[in-house]
């Protein structure tokens, strides 16, 4: 075993103890619970039927959001390849929601949305930006999709079929690598809106509630739970999406 891999291994204890020392020191379960009671408390909060049913509902917004920003992404982002006025034109409102913070962007959606509707309307606004860009990096005509695209043509390679064998796989990369960022951003940001818009369902609205009484065993309980289910998918999307860049290389 490598030093690196040892220091990887490490590193979870090391937080983990961390974590025990200072709540030794605080000394208050109100302010920091120890590890252990939080993983006690998240088996406890686990086989209730209410728990589940707000993650459903979580995971189900993650999805139509993330959906949402990869279809509108990768037309925009295809459009903006092949256009420089319209890359030129959508340049702007791109660069001001990359600097705009994600609670600038719930708050007013809160007078314009119904509480179900904020996290996914606020994920898609945080997560389309990331697509376009990789849709666009994609497709653009560099050398060496030029290239491809020319002795395509010269064989009487054109249209779709061009595209579909062609410009998609050169791109698919690219777009990947979008996807996956947008993937993980999504869950953060419709955790952030259920926090803010307290839907009926919804982990966040779960996390508001143990917060608003006090209970931040439970708090840190569902955070837990939350970032655990967040990194298995991620994990589970980053292994598709090697498989497939494997496959196009």
């Amino acid at each position: 075993m490598n030093r690196i891999k040892i220091f990887k291994i490490l590193s979870p204890f090391f937080f983990l103890l961390a974590w025990y020392a200072v709540a030794a020191i605080v000394a208050a379960p109100l302010i920091l619970p120890f590890p252990h009671q939080v993983i006690k408390r998240l088996f406890e909060l686990a086989v209730t039927v209410t728990f589940w049913k707000a993650f459903a509902f979580t995971f189900l917004r993650v999805i139509i959001s993330f959906l949402i920003s990869l279809i509108l992404g990768f037309f925009l982002g295809l459009i903006a390849a092949d256009s420089k006025a319209f890359s030129a034109f959508i340049d702007f409102p791109l660069e001001l929601n990359r600097a705009t913070p994600v609670i600038a962007l719930i708050l007013p959606a809160l007078f314009w949305f119904t509480s179900d509707i904020v996290p996914v309307f606020v994920s898609v606004l945080m997560c389309l930006p990331i697509i376009i860009t990789s849709a666009e990096k994609g497709f653009e005509k560099t050398p060496e999709n030029l290239e491809k695209i020319f002795k395509a043509k010269s064989r009487s390679f054109t249209g779709i079929k061009a595209f579909l064998h062609i410009r998609l796989p050169s791109a698919t990369p690219a777009l990947l690598s979008g996807a996956e960022s947008a993937f993980g951003l999504s869950w953060k940001v419709v955790a952030a809106g259920e926090v803010l818009s307290i839907p009926r369902y919804a982990s966040g609205s779960l996390m508001q509630l143990a917060q608003v009484h006090l209970e931040t065993c439970d708090v840190l309980a569902i955070t837990l739970a939350l970032v655990l289910i967040s990194w298995l998918l991620e994990s589970a999307f980053r292994k598709i999406s090697s498989k497939n860049d494997k496959k196009t290389l």
